[in-house]
């Protein structure tokens, strides 16, 4: 067995309950559970607002010039509210596909921290993530770059702003989105694999 696979095993175990660091009783072992999923609902509850369909603008400026698409983003939960899926797709005004991504959020109990994993143009990410009583900030810094994204929800309009920095210089806008919330969605939850 190699020791790639047995981290493999040995998460799984954990995961699934089978293995502790410390003795668990078999009572106490669902109450846990329990108790982290209340908390992980909570904690996502707090972002819950930006469930359903949302279509407008997101203008950029970067190195192929300066970017005008209709932005649309969809947004369901998962795992009974505990995670947030989360897709945007950019077009062009021909309604050509510019953009496509896919990012997932959720709330880790232990670590008392938002956890974020997204893929686009053939690379994932794996930003931070914060809810604020206006909406939420994430980010990632590689190398000398930062990047900073601020979401604001008021009045079914979703606005986000996003900011790069490059050591030792002043940050300076490159994206401006706007949103208005367009209707409910059953997306993700729907077509789920039943038994039989």
């Amino acid at each position: 067995m190699n020791f790639r696979f047995s981290q493999s095993v040995l998460a799984t175990a954990i995961a699934m309950g089978l293995v502790s660091g410390a003795p668990v009783q078999a009572q106490n072992a669902v109450p846990v559970a329990e108790a982290l999923i209340a908390e992980q609902r909570a904690a996502m509850a707090r972002v819950g607002w930006m469930d359903g369909v949302w279509r407008g603008t997101v203008s950029s400026s970067g190195p192929e010039g300066d970017i005008e698409l209709v932005q649309t983003e969809r947004i369901g939960a998962l795992a009974g509210g505990t995670v947030r899926l989360i897709e945007g797709r950019g077009y062009h005004a021909d309604g050509g596909l510019a953009f496509n991504a896919v990012a997932m959020v959720t709330y880790d109990p232990a670590a008392d921290e938002y956890v974020m994993t997204s893929t686009a143009r053939g690379m994932t990410a794996r930003p931070w993530f914060k809810a604020t009583a206006e909406g939420f900030n994430w980010g990632i810094e590689t190398g000398a770059v930062s990047i900073s994204y601020f979401a604001r929800h008021q009045d079914g309009v979703w606005t986000e702003e996003g900011f790069m920095a490059f050591a030792g210089q002043p940050k300076r806008r490159f994206l401006t989105m706007r949103l208005e919330r367009v209707s409910d969605t059953d997306w993700p939850g729907v077509g789920t694999v039943g038994p039989k």
